[in-house]
């Protein structure tokens, strides 16, 4: 952008700037958490990282794995008023595996104390939702649904979409989390 009155410009790199903190959310305080499905799992998986993201969309970790259309906003981390949302993934459910994600401090701390789960780190930051499962203005209800290991292993499925979450219930899936299934609150 440029001021022809008093002949400036400033510019600004790729991205723009972030300064977390206070004020409104912007775009650079947050990233978009991507859905994927593998049919012959009957899994579901979300992920920010841009490298697992192109290898996922390039068949190049598993062609099964499918983007579902689905997606929603999270946090970078640093953002005020948010907290870290641990990633956990195991194996031990041969032939599938499973990842597991959590913004509750105690929740992390029991998954990390069992032996099935391997801690991959805090991979994004999410609000937490208010005791009544609500979340603040601004700020959508992240549901988190479970298959029960229906599949033979544990998955969770989680969105921001009523219809879906309607959907997951009529599928036999529980709902986890505060209220009606509210695990976090996002952009």
């Amino acid at each position: 952008v440029s001021d022809p009155i008093l002949d400036a410009a400033v510019f600004l790199p790729a991205g723009g700037i972030r300064a977390p903190g206070i004020g409104a959310v912007t775009l650079s305080d947050t990233v978009k958490a991507i859905e994927y499905f593998h049919p012959g799992f009957g899994h579901y998986f979300i992920t920010t990282i841009p490298g697992e993201i192109a290898s996922l969309d390039s068949g190049a970790l598993s062609a099964a794995w499918e983007r579902t259309g689905e997606a929603f906003d999270v946090f970078v981390a640093g953002v005020a008023g948010t907290v870290p949302v641990c990633r956990f993934f195991s194996a031990a459910f041969a032939p599938r595996s499973s990842h597991f994600y959590t913004p509750s401090v105690t929740e992390c701390d029991i998954v990390k104390a069992d032996p099935v789960w391997t801690f991959e780190g805090e991979v994004f930051n999410m609000q937490l939702p208010r005791p009544d499962g609500l979340c603040g203005n601004f700020m959508k209800e992240l549901f988190r649904l479970y298959n029960n290991g229906a599949s033979g292993a544990p998955n969770h499925r989680y969105t921001t979409e009523y219809f879906v979450r309607d959907q997951m219930l009529a599928r036999g899936w529980t709902p986890e989390g505060l209220g009606i299934g509210v695990v976090a609150c996002v952009p």
